[in-house]
């Protein structure tokens, strides 16, 4: 009995787990439906901004395969614009952060070790931070076990200490990261006569000044994890908080006056709400809820008691005092002392907008170094809406500039206009410009939403290097098996975003054989080869000196050779078409 009992119980149970199987299937199954869904619905501005910056990227890394650093450099950079927009977005999902920073953590890891060539700033954002291994590193250490040893505690000054933390993060910064640390202490001593000035005046010890080493080396265009970017690490909230303005333009938090001004402000208004420096810089690394949260739950105001404060700012005044402790005697520590290259210029008043480069052309200056001296504009010409903007020049330069604006037309963004049908995105509508998306959202005042209907009007804004399909010769390509669209458009002479435009590839890089693609002639004059020149990029030339010493346009050359970045690279062939 008790046999067949136990098989009509494990026959029961069977049946039972069958049927629960089932009822879950179809649970399942109506929530990959309900899923699948919301899949389909339109996306939001993180799904369009994200997918451009990745597909930028993979463009970056097959021109990087094939040694093409000029298309490296155009790819990279609009990588890094996608990227700083996305991190000005309030409204991301956890599983869009996450995504997000898998992303980032996968640009900074290659840019420094397969794009490393790719010297600073070309017209948006450097990724800069410190290096995980020291931050690992200096984790090593016990904070609430160490003996702090006063060095110098002087009134209005913020008291420096020393401890086996500290003297071990000197000694990683005299040891693994002697070059890098060097490095910052070069460009400290650059803005060292305009950041002190600041400070004292806002009342704000001077120890101040070294924070910058340890937040972005000094360097204007540093970009961090957390979003934050510029010498002194703003956020954009909190940066538009102390009045520094951030559009399609400008962008403030990197320029070194501007900054330094709104970080002595939040640093002094920080203090006067803690009424301790320590306190008011873990604030400045953190947000002052953290330093709040962790002083109630720890009932201290002492911040080398907070255990519960965040590892990052656990161990960032003890970075910053080894920081100040070496900067004062340099020497002793094996380190060229702080050099005070000051940065010093001209200034000139002007209520127009004006093409860096046109400047460049005109005078003895460079558009890079022009560039240096106003980082916070995000193109390549000063801002059209901003009366009396003042625009620097290298010292001694103010007055050969200044006479060659006064000459100088008008520059003015134009627009067009393009009505949305039924099915259009705004990533479809920037490829099909030839524009960034970044730059239809600015021109249209469009923020986290999805926000374009049919019927609906958008200001597309246009240059020199918009296209649509051009008129002149159509070719048709017959992809064959194994050809990349990156093969395709080099055998062409065309960027690989303009055979995606012209072939509604904008969801995919995928081609396959037999798809037809459409090519687009630039026109008769390259057809005519009798007053075809080919000239070699030298080490060191630019596009303006080439235009200058063939005496054509630079807008012309970029035409004949579909050049839309900055870059040239030595051995690389330039086409002249000279009228017979």
């Amino acid at each position: 009995m008790n046999k067949y009992f136990s098989k009509f119980i494990a026959i029961f149970l069977i049946l039972v787990c069958i049927i629960f199987a089932q009822q879950n299937s179809a649970v399942i199954t109506e929530t990959a439906q309900i899923n699948s869904k919301s899949l389909s619905s339109k996306p939001t501005i993180f799904d369009l901004l994200f997918s451009e910056a990745k597909q930028y990227y993979v463009e970056a890394l097959v021109a990087n395969h094939h040694k093409d650093s000029a298309e490296v450099k155009f790819a990279i950079n609009h990588t890094l614009e996608n990227v700083a927009e996305i991190s000005e977005l309030d409204s991301l999902t956890k599983l869009q952060k996450n995504d997000y920073n898998r992303f980032c953590e996968k640009l900074n890891y290659d840019f420094r070790h397969q794009f490393s060539y790719i010297n600073g700033d070309s017209g948006s954002y450097n990724i800069a931070s410190i290096r995980e291994e020291l931050e690992t590193y200096i984790d090593t250490i016990s904070v609430g076990r160490d003996d702090l040893i006063v060095v110098e505690d002087k009134p209005g000054h913020i008291p420096v200490v020393k401890s086996k933390q500290i003297e071990k993060i000197i000694s990683y910064f005299q040891d693994r990261a002697h070059n890098n640390f060097q490095k910052r202490l070069n460009n400290a001593g650059r803005y060292k006569e305009i950041v002190m000035p600041i400070l004292k005046k806002h009342n704000v010890p001077p120890e101040v000044f070294y924070l910058p080493i340890i937040e972005s080396g000094y360097k204007y265009n540093a970009y961090s994890y957390a979003h934050a970017s510029g010498m002194w690490q703003f956020i954009a909230s909190t940066g538009a908080r102390y009045g520094l303005d951030r559009n399609w333009w400008v962008d403030q938090r990197r320029d070194p006056i501007e900054s330094t001004r709104a970080a002595a402000k939040h640093l002094r208004d920080l203090y006067n709400y803690f009424n301790d420096w320590y306190l008011a810089l873990a604030a400045y690394n953190c947000g002052k809820l953290n330093v709040l949260r962790a002083i109630r739950r720890e009932r201290t105001r002492d911040y080398w008691q907070l255990k519960t404060l965040p590892k990052e700012t656990r161990r960032y005044i003890p970075k910053l005092m080894a920081a100040i402790i070496i900067s004062k005697d340099a020497e002793q520590y094996g380190f060229t002392p702080i050099q005070e290259d000051t940065w010093k210029y001209d200034t000139i008043k002007i209520n127009r907008s004006y093409n860096l480069e046109t400047i460049a052309r005109k005078t003895s200056i460079t558009s890079e170094l022009l560039k240096e001296y106003n980082p916070e504009l995000r193109r390549w010409s000063t801002p059209p809406n901003i009366e009396d903007y003042t625009l620097r020049v290298p010292q001694g330069k103010g007055k050969e500039v200044g006479k060659v604006i006064q000459n100088l037309p008008k520059k003015k963004q134009k627009f067009v206009f393009h009505v949305v049908k039924r099915g259009d995105n705004l990533n479809s509508i920037a490829h099909q410009y030839n524009v960034s998306l970044s730059a239809i959202l600015a021109a249209n005042n469009i923020n986290n939403s999805y926000l374009i209907h049919p019927g609906e009007r958008l200001k597309i804004p246009q240059n020199k290097y918009n296209y649509a399909k051009k008129s002149g010769q159509t070719l048709t390509h017959i992809v064959r098996k194994g050809e990349s669209l990156y093969e395709i458009a080099d055998r062409y002479d065309v960027y690989v975003s303009k055979l995606r435009a012209w072939n509604n590839l904008y969801g995919s890089r995928y081609i396959y054989p037999g798809q037809k693609l459409k090519i687009y002639g630039s026109g008769s004059v390259k057809k005519n080869s009798k007053n075809k020149l080919v000239h070699v990029v030298k080490k060191g030339e630019t596009l303006s000196e080439i235009a200058d010493s063939y005496n054509v346009g630079l807008s012309k050359i970029r035409q004949w050779n579909d050049i839309k970045g900055r870059y040239i690279r030595p051995g690389q062939k330039i086409y002249i078409y000279k009228k017979g």
